[in-house]
């Protein structure tokens, strides 16, 4: 009893701040989009396409952190401080190295960049103003993130979540301030929208680096303890993080091309997608919650060995997630025309998306444990190598191939890709599960490195 009451906790303590801090992130992107949505179309596709530039960004640079989080997760369990903050040092040098290059391109090539999506004047005039100014906010993104996500291997998940709440309130603040130009200042329209995210992911920054280092936290690292690793280290580090950068970006690829092909059916399809997409992303907070925390544990647990809790939490979480998933597939369903009334759109829009999200809660299950074994469990494990060669053989050998060809040879409607587009994740969950079941997936990639620990190693850390 003790021990799943423990269980339990922990993983409340994880889910739940990560949780809050999607859901903050959402906020925000959907303020955004409101705020610039009055100052016109020409705005909202500026906005749009510079969102793209900063999903790439985002993908490469979450790749990298979530790859070094598995590493701090099973260092975690080895209660290894100095290797924890040594897996730090690397994963922000890279992220910072990341920021800058997309800080370099976004000031300087703006134009270029903007022209590559839209070739409206009015639109690559709005959007270079927009990202000239909002790429600088990458670089103080970059840090926070690493610490963040940080935090999270080591069973802080609570302090992030903070520091993006307080992010996201002077977000809205000075959105409302530069945007429309209150309080004596002048209407910047999107420059000021850029401005308020540039002080908000400052602020940001200095509150969880002032966090961290204001106390005795196990993240409270100097740049000599940081960079105090070997070249064995730093390559054993990129291998382990490799398979998961790649994988985020063949997703984030694999993601552009869908919107491509929907594109090509035409406006009332890809506005169907669109807002099918926004609806399924906000039931799909929890999924990522969990599959996050189950990365943490499941690591925490295969750095100390335990391989009987390694197998015994991987099925609370396999329980859990299904369990949400049904809850969250009957909701979608019987919300789903609900949440349509708050859309003015033609009634074939309407109807396709209504049945794209009747879809969607039906697979809904199935896409639960996809994300809960890959991103969670297998990756938790240390078997990133392995989700790669999943994820690329399903989306580029089944689901984009059919996508194509239901789309633009068969010219179904946009609801009848949608389902053969569900294959995918089929196919995907069955190779998933044949995998976790095989057991071959626990493999603690802390026996691989030169591990050298000092005299706080030893001390037990309580999480």
């Amino acid at each position: 009893m003790k021990k799943i009451s423990s269980f339990y906790k922990v993983f409340i303590t994880i889910a739940f701040p990560i949780m809050i801090q999607y859901f903050i992130t959402s906020t925000l992107n959907f303020m955004d989009s409101v705020m610039i949505g009055t100052l016109g179309e020409e705005a909202v596709t500026a906005l749009g396409i510079c969102n793209q530039y900063f999903f790439l960004f985002n993908l490469i640079v979450m790749g990298i952190y979530s790859g070094c989080n598995v590493l701090i997760a099973q260092f975690w369990g080895k209660y290894d401080i100095s290797n924890i903050k040594r897996v730090l040092g690397i994963s922000l040098v890279l992220g910072v190295i990341t920021s800058i290059i997309f800080l370099i391109f976004g000031r300087f090539f703006s134009t270029e960049i903007i022209s590559i999506f839209n070739r409206s004047d009015m639109v690559i005039s709005l959007g270079k103003d927009y990202l000239e100014l909002v790429c600088i906010s990458y670089v103080f993104m970059a840090v926070s993130a690493a610490y963040g996500i940080g935090s999270r291997g080591v069973q802080r998940a609570f302090m992030p979540m903070l520091c993006s709440a307080f992010a996201l309130i002077l977000n809205i603040f000075f959105n409302y301030v530069f945007i429309f130009g209150h309080f004596h200042m002048p209407a910047m329209g999107v420059r000021g929208a850029a401005l308020a995210t540039l002080i908000a992911r400052i602020c940001e920054m200095i509150l969880i680096l002032a966090l961290i280092y204001g106390r005795k936290d196990i993240l409270r690292a100097s740049y000599k303890e940081m960079l105090a690793f070997d070249k064995s280290f730093f390559q054993n580090i990129i291998t382990a993080i490799m398979p998961v950068i790649v994988n985020e970006l063949c997703w984030g690829l694999g993601f552009l091309i869908y919107s491509i092909i929907y594109g090509n059916m035409g406006t009332k399809p890809m506005a169907a997608v669109q807002i099918c997409i926004t609806v399924q992303n906000m039931f799909l907070i929890i999924l990522f919650a969990v599959s996050n925390a189950a990365c943490v544990m499941i690591g925490n647990e295969v750095g100390r060995d335990k391989l009987e809790n390694v197998h015994d939490y991987s099925a609370k979480f396999i329980k859990i997630a299904l369990m949400i998933s049904l809850v969250m597939a009957v909701g979608l369903v019987l919300s789903s025309k609900f949440i349509l009334s708050f859309y003015t759109v033609s009634y074939e829009v309407y109807m396709n998306t209504w049945y794209m999200l009747i879809i969607t809660a039906i697979i809904l299950p199935v896409r639960f444990l996809n994300v809960l074994l890959i991103v969670g469990i297998l990756r938790g494990g240390g078997d990133a190598s392995y989700v790669l060669k999943v994820e690329l053989a399903t989306m580029w050998l089944i689901g984009v191939p059919i996508c194509a060809v239901g789309a633009l040879l068969l010219k179904l409607d946009v609801y009848q890709v949608f389902l053969l587009v569900t294959l995918e994740e089929i196919t995907k969950c069955l190779i998933s599960v044949k995998r976790f079941k095989s057991g071959k997936w626990i493999k603690n990639m802390t026996h691989n490195m030169n591990v050298r620990c000092n005299s706080t190693c030893a001390n037990k850390t309580t999480a």
